[in-house]
C-alpha cells in the first residue's frame, strides 16, 4: 500500500470494470463465482452482465456481510480513503491501516469483487460504499460534507470563534471545513480540552460517532454554555439536526491511538482442553443414549395422550409443559427433542377433523434398529432442519408467542450457522475442546462481525444442541461427529457415505447391548448397559425406569406389574422373561407380586356390546355400579354377574382403571384381549427437501463450464467502448442494475443516456444529468430543456451512462 502510484495519463481512456474481468484469468474468475455464486445465476451472457451485477446492493450486501473482521476493516480503510469516482488514494489508505498488513486482506476484496484494479490503483465496486455503512470503522463523515450543511445563522457565532471571517455558505462551511481538516489546528485544539470535553469526544470517536442533545442546532445562537455545545461552537462537533450532533471524522482520527482501532489479521486464539478422544466418545455415548429414551418416551406420551394442532400451527404451552413433565426435562430441552424428532419424520400430525400429533409409522421401524442407526436420521436431520427450537416460549412478531413446532420458529439460516459453529469446532485437534462457549463465540465474532451481534444467541444455542445430540461432548467434536461432518451439506452421495462411517464409528464406541439384567431384592432390575430393543421393550411394560448411565436401573411396581397385564402380558410370560434373561434367580417377592396381581386383574371383564361387564365376584361388580367415579359410564346391572354400559370398551377400561379397579378386556370367546396392540399413528410425512445455497455449480469442473460460457459470450457481444446498461435481458437483477447505474450518475454527476417508454408504446431516448433518485422517479436536467425533468424509473427500458460525458463543459446544466 505504500507504493507510489504510477502517474495517470489523463488522455488515455479510463479502464471499466468490464475490462478488468476480461483481464482476470479463467482460474480467477471461477474463484470469484464460487465467493459470490449469485453473479452467476441465472447465467450472465457475457462479461458486462456479470459487472454489472458486481455492483448490485444485494449481492455487495451479502458478500460484505461475509468478510472477516480484519478484511472488512481494510475494506473500511480503502472506502475512506476514496474519492467521489471511487478511486482509492493508497497513501491515504496505509496512513489509516498505520501499519497493518493489509495485502492478504486486499487480495481477498479483489477475489470477491468488492474492489477492482491493479494495486495500488484500486477502486470501489459501486454500492461498496452503502454496504460498508455512512460510519466506516465507526468514523464520522467528513467535516466538508457536515459543515455544507449548516445553516448560515448557526455558522456565524463558530466562524467568530475561530476567528474566520463572516461569510455565507458554501464558502463559510468550506472555510470551517479546511480549519478542522488543519492538523496543526486540530492538535492545539485537542490539547486544550478540559476532561469532561475530551472525554464526551473520546467517546464519539469509539463510535458510533453521532449522539443526542436538547437544542443542538441552537446552541451556538442563545449561547447555551453545556460541555456539547461549547464543542459545537468551536467546531469540534457539527449539529446535523435539532436533537443530533455528529462527531467529524478528522477529530475521530486525531482522538484514536490508532485511525481504525486494532483489529488482529488473525481469528482469537484459545488454548484448547485436551482429553483422550475416547474419553470424549464415551461421554457423548450417554448423551445418545439419552436423546435415544426421550424421543421414546416422547412417542410413548403423545400416543397416550396426543396433543392438539393449534390453528396457528404448533403445539400449545400446557401440552408442551406436560410432556416436559413425563420426560423430566425443562421446557426448552424438551422443545429441542420436538423438533428433532418432527425433522426426522417420527412425529407428525393427523388429517382428521380435529388433528393431532402422533408417532409416524416410519418410528415403529426407527425403533426397532440399533442404537447407532437411530442416531444418525436424528443427528442428520438437526443439521438440516430450518427451525430453530431456541425460539419456542419467546416473543415474535406482533409479540406473539411462539410455540413448538409452529411456523413462526422457521429460520432458513439454521443450516448454515449450525455448519459455521461446528467447523469452528472442526478445526480443534482429535480430543480438543474450548475451555468455555464464549471462546467459540468470541471466534465466530471474528470471522462475521456483522452477523455475530444478531446471531450470537443462536450460535450458543448451536453449542448446547450439539451437546444435547452427542454431536460434540464437554464442547469438543467427538470422532463419530467428526464422522458425520465430513461431508458438506446436501452433497448426496458423499453425505450417505458419511453417515455409514459415523453409523460404524458410533457402534464401536456405544456400549454393546446386553439382553441380561439382575434382579434385587428390592425388585429393582440392573441392566449392566444398553438394554437390547426386545429387552428395553418388555422392561417399558413390566418396569419403570429410574436412572440411565453406565447401567440402566429399572424398579418393577404393582402399577407397573398392572401395565403388563393391561398389554396383554400373563403371568407366566413375565415369570418366564424375568427368569429366562436375570442372571441372578428370581425373587420370591416379585414372583408373589405378579402373581397376587394376576389374581386381581381381569376379575371385572368388560367386552364389546356397547359393552358389558361381567364379575364372578358380586359385590366386586355391584361395588363397581355404586361407585360415584364410574357414573359417567351409566352402568346398570343386567345380573348380579353382569352389568352394561352405553359407552365404548375402551372408554369403560380407562374410567375403571382410573377409579383404581384393575378390569380387563375379553375377546367374544372369554381369553383376555389387549385392546391397544395397534397403537394409533399419523401418516408418514414426506422427507424434506435439503436446503440448497444458491450457487452456480459444486464442483470445479462445473465452474470452468461456466467461465467458459461466459467467456464465449463475451467473444460474441459488441466490441465497441460501452458502459454495461441495465437494459441486459437478466431476469431477477435488471431492476437493482438499474438503480445502482442511476444512484452511480447522481454521485459522480455523471450524464446518461435512456430510452424511455411513452404511452404509446413507442421509445423515446433522451440524455439526462440525474441529480436525484426517490420514489420510483428520476429527476436532473436534459440537454435542451431548461428546467428540471422527472421520469417515472419503471418507464425506463434502457441506461447507460454517456460515453463522450464532459462535467465541465454542459451549458445546459445550471452549476
Amino acid at each position: 500500500m505504500s507504493v507510489e502510484p504510477p502517474a495517470r495519463d489523463d488522455a488515455a481512456p479510463r479502464p471499466t470494470l468490464t475490462d478488468w474481468l476480461r483481464g482476470r484469468s479463467d482460474r480467477e474468475l471461477a474463484e470469484l463465482l464460487r465467493a459470490r455464486p449469485d453473479l452467476a445465476v441465472p447465467l450472465p451472457s457475457d462479461l458486462a452482465a456479470v459487472a454489472g451485477r458486481l455492483g448490485v446492493r444485494t449481492s455487495v450486501q451479502r458478500a460484505v456481510d461475509a468478510l472477516d473482521a480484519f478484511t472488512l476493516r481494510v475494506l473500511e480503510a480503502l472506502v475512506l480513503a476514496a474519492d467521489a469516482r471511487d478511486d482509492v488514494d493508497p497513501e491515504a489508505a496505509a496512513r489509516l491501516l498505520d501499519g497493518l498488513p493489509a495485502d492478504p486482506a486486499i487480495d481477498t476484496l479483489l477475489a470477491r469483487g468488492l474492489i477492482w484494479g491493479e494495486a495500488p490503483a484500486l477502486r470501489l465496486v459501486p454500492s461498496a460504499r452503502e454496504a460498508v455503512g455512512t460510519y466506516p470503522a465507526g468514523l464520522g463523515r467528513p467535516a466538508a460534507l457536515l459543515f455544507r450543511t449548516v445553516a448560515d445563522v448557526q455558522l456565524r457565532p463558530v466562524l467568530a470563534a475561530l476567528g474566520l471571517p463572516p461569510g455565507q455558505q458554501p464558502a463559510s462551511g468550506i472555510a470551517v471545513a479546511e480549519r478542522v481538516g488543519d492538523p496543526d489546528w486540530l492538535r492545539d485544539q485537542l490539547a486544550a480540552l478540559v476532561p469532561d470535553e475530551r472525554a464526551l469526544l473520546e467517546r464519539l470517536a469509539a463510535g458510533p460517532p453521532a449522539g443526542t442533545v436538547r437544542r443542538a442546532q441552537l446552541a451556538v445562537v442563545t449561547g447555551e454554555t453545556s460541555v456539547t455545545h461549547r464543542l459545537i461552537s468551536r467546531a469540534l462537533l457539527v449539529a446535523i439536526d435539532a436533537q443530533t450532533v455528529e462527531l467529524p471524522r478528522e477529530v475521530g482520527i486525531a482522538l484514536r491511538p490508532h485511525p481504525l482501532g486494532r483489529v488482529s489479521p488473525e481469528p482469537p486464539r484459545y488454548e484448547p482442553v485436551q482429553r483422550d478422544p475416547q474419553e470424549l466418545d464415551r461421554i457423548a455415548t450417554t448423551a445418545v443414549l439419552d436423546l435415544l429414551r426421550r424421543v421414546e418416551a416422547l412417542a410413548d406420551s403423545w400416543t397416550a395422550q396426543p396433543p392438539a394442532l393449534l390453528r396457528a400451527g404448533g403445539v400449545g404451552v400446557r401440552e408442551l409443559r406436560r410432556t416436559a413433565r413425563t420426560l423430566g426435562l425443562d421446557e426448552a430441552t424438551t422443545a429441542v427433542v420436538i423438533e428433532v424428532a418432527y425433522a426426522a419424520g417420527l412425529i407428525n400430525s393427523t388429517n382428521t377433523v380435529e388433528p393431532v400429533f402422533l408417532p409416524t409409522p416410519e418410528y415403529d421401524a426407527w425403533r426397532s434398529r440399533e442404537p447407532a442407526a437411530r442416531w444418525v436420521p436424528l443427528a442428520t436431520a438437526w443439521l438440516a432442519m430450518t427451525r430453530q427450537p431456541m425460539l419456542v416460549n419467546q416473543r415474535g412478531d406482533r409479540e406473539r408467542l411462539i410455540n413448538v413446532l409452529s411456523p413462526d420458529a422457521e429460520r432458513g439460516t439454521g443450516p448454515a450457522l449450525r455448519r459455521q459453529v461446528l467447523d469452528t469446532l472442526l478445526a480443534l485437534p482429535p480430543g480438543g475442546a474450548p475451555p468455555n462457549r464464549e471462546a467459540v463465540l468470541d471466534q465466530l465474532a471474528w470471522f462475521a462481525p456483522r452477523r455475530a451481534a444478531g446471531q450470537r444467541a443462536m450460535a450458543m444455542a448451536v453449542l448446547e444442541e450439539a451437546d444435547l445430540l452427542g454431536l460434540t461432548a464437554a464442547g469438543g467434536p467427538t470422532g463419530f461427529g467428526r464422522t458425520l461432518l465430513a461431508a458438506p451439506p446436501a452433497s448426496g452421495a458423499t453425505a450417505a457415505a458419511a453417515q455409514e462411517s459415523a453409523l460404524a464409528a458410533l457402534a464401536s464406541a456405544l456400549p454393546v447391548p446386553v439382553d441380561e439384567f439382575v434382579v434385587q431384592p428390592d425388585l429393582t432390575v440392573v441392566v449392566p448397559g444398553p438394554p437390547t430393543a426386545p429387552v428395553a421393550a418388555e422392561l417399558d411394560l413390566l418396569a419403570d425406569l429410574e436412572s440411565t448411565g453406565g447401567a440402566h436401573v429399572y424398579r418393577i411396581t404393582e402399577a407397573s406389574v398392572r401395565r403388563a397385564f393391561d398389554a396383554g402380558r400373563q403371568a407366566a410370560d413375565l415369570l418366564d422373561f424375568v427368569g429366562m434373561r436375570s442372571r441372578t434367580p428370581v425373587p420370591q417377592a416379585l414372583t408373589y407380586l405378579i402373581e397376587d396381581a394376576a389374581r386381581r386383574h381381569g376379575v371385572l371383564r368388560t367386552g364389546a356390546a356397547s359393552a358389558y361387564l361381567r364379575s364372578d365376584d358380586e359385590a366386586v361388580l355391584a361395588r363397581v355400579v355404586a361407585d360415584r367415579s364410574t357414573a359417567a359410564l351409566d352402568l346398570r346391572l343386567l345380573a348380579p354377574t353382569v352389568a352394561i354400559s352405553t359407552a365404548p370398551v375402551n372408554r369403560v377400561l380407562e374410567v375403571l382403571r382410573a377409579a383404581g379397579y384393575a378390569p380387563a378386556a375379553e375377546a367374544a370367546d372369554g381369553f383376555v384381549v389387549a385392546l391397544d396392540a395397534e397403537p394409533a399413528r399419523s401418516p408418514s410425512r414426506p422427507a424434506p427437501r435439503p436446503l440448497r445455497t444458491t450457487g452456480p455449480a459444486e464442483s470445479d469442473a462445473q465452474l470452468a463450464e461456466t467461465v467458459r460460457r461466459i467467456r464465449s459470450g463475451d467473444a460474441l457481444s459488441s466490441m465497441s467502448r460501452r458502459v454495461p446498461a441495465a437494459a441486459a435481458n437478466i431476469p431477477g437483477v435488471t431492476s437493482a442494475a438499474t438503480m445502482e447505474l442511476l444512484r452511480k450518475a447522481v454521485r459522480e454527476s455523471r450524464r446518461v443516456d435512456i430510452g424511455l417508454a411513452l404511452p404509446d408504446g413507442s421509445i423515446s431516448q433522451h440524455t439526462v444529468r440525474p441529480i436525484s433518485l426517490g420514489g420510483g422517479v428520476v429527476r436532473g436536467y436534459e440537454q435542451g430543456h431548461a428546467g428540471l425533468v422527472s421520469y417515472a424509473v419503471h418507464r425506463l427500458t434502457a441506461v447507460m451512462l454517456s460515453p463522450d460525458d464532459d462535467i465541465d463543459d454542459d451549458p445546459e446544466t445550471p452549476a
